[in-house]
């Protein structure tokens, strides 16, 4: 078999018979199962899994206790049968063709890891994100191929990907966290992957709700620091340039200005200017990150944390009255 889908689902059954019809309908024959992984969920969506798991001899229903989506994929990643896993969240959908592709590329020339496209749905008209069909399979080819991936956004996200580290104990997420466990995860079986297949089909939907970012849950900035350490640590065990070196750490000082962003009090968000602003002084490239931030630039236009206090306060009060 050559593909195991892992769906964790979670009070979703306005949307669930879309995702797995989508899922369906890539039409793949005895090359594939579905692992649908009820996490506890409230409403139907657990009946909607053992629905079409009656129906159909290779879906399988899973019900577990409530313990968070990183514990859902990773108890479906536990019960893979195929050569290769992926991810699909229980509000998103597929279209047709995506899986009979991946598998045509991989029977011509085999690669440890697929990445594809994807665009948000309803469409917003930016086009969505890819890359062009390439396969690489060295350190240089694959050093260029994550710079794109990245100024792409397609590097983080698990659900525009094929793994094959079933095998691999270390291949599960992170349970402690909730907050970009995923991308930790991603960047960690790339940094595995001696090769990389890129199809050019932009065929995931990430479906937006109405109010989906109004009211989300808080990450303490302590946690936020963590994680962007951490992100930075695994990109840099993938092959390197000197291009995706200085991007990793423009991106990581994005990631600890989201730690300022999410201080609370005046202190505590001085406090997280300093790290920042120590962390650039060590690793450089200031000039560079005030492009990278763009109309954002004036956040870091002074060199000291007061002034950069100052300039996050007047962000937010002119974004507060736009």
């Amino acid at each position: 078999m050559f593909l195991s889908v892992i769906i964790p689902v979670y009070n979703v059954e306005p949307y669930l018979h879309r995702c797995i019809d989508s899922v369906i309908a890539q039409d793949m024959g005895d090359e594939i199962e579905l692992l649908l992984v009820d996490d506890g969920s409230k409403d139907a969506s657990g009946a909607i899994c053992d629905e079409y798991a009656s129906k159909y001899s290779w879906i399988h229903a899973f019900h577990i206790p409530n313990g968070g989506v990183g514990n859902a994929r990773n108890y479906g990643i536990e019960h893979v049968q195929g050569e290769y896993f992926t991810f699909i969240d229980s509000d998103d959908f597929l279209d047709p063709g995506l899986y009979k592709e991946v598998l045509r590329l991989h029977r011509q020339n085999p690669s440890d890891v697929y990445v594809f496209g994807y665009k948000d749905y309803p469409i917003d008209g930016s086009g969505g994100h890819v890359l062009k069909q390439c396969r690489c399979d060295n350190a240089e080819s694959l050093a260029q191929l994550y710079l794109d991936m990245k100024r792409n956004y397609l590097m983080f996200p698990v659900v525009n990907k094929f793994f094959n580290f079933v095998d691999n104990r270390n291949s599960r997420l992170s349970t402690n966290l909730h907050y970009f466990e995923d991308c930790l995860f991603a960047l960690d079986c790339l940094g595995r992957a001696k090769s990389v297949g890129v199809i050019d089909q932009i065929a995931y939907n990430y479906v937006h709700h109405p109010g989906e970012h109004l009211g989300g849950k808080y990450t303490e900035p302590r946690v936020i620091v963590e994680v962007a350490r951490e992100l930075k640590r695994r990109s840099d065990l993938l092959p390197q340039s000197d291009e995706l070196t200085q991007y990793t750490i423009l991106e990581y000082y994005n990631n600890m200005l989201h730690a300022v962003d999410s201080s609370r009090g005046i202190k505590q968000r001085l406090q997280y200017i300093r790290i920042l602003l120590r962390e650039i002084e060590t690793l450089g490239f200031k000039t560079e990150f005030k492009k990278y931030l763009g109309r954002r630039k004036m956040l870091i236009r002074f060199s000291t944390p007061v002034s950069v206090l100052l300039m996050c306060l007047l962000r937010n009060l002119i974004l507060k009255f736009r």
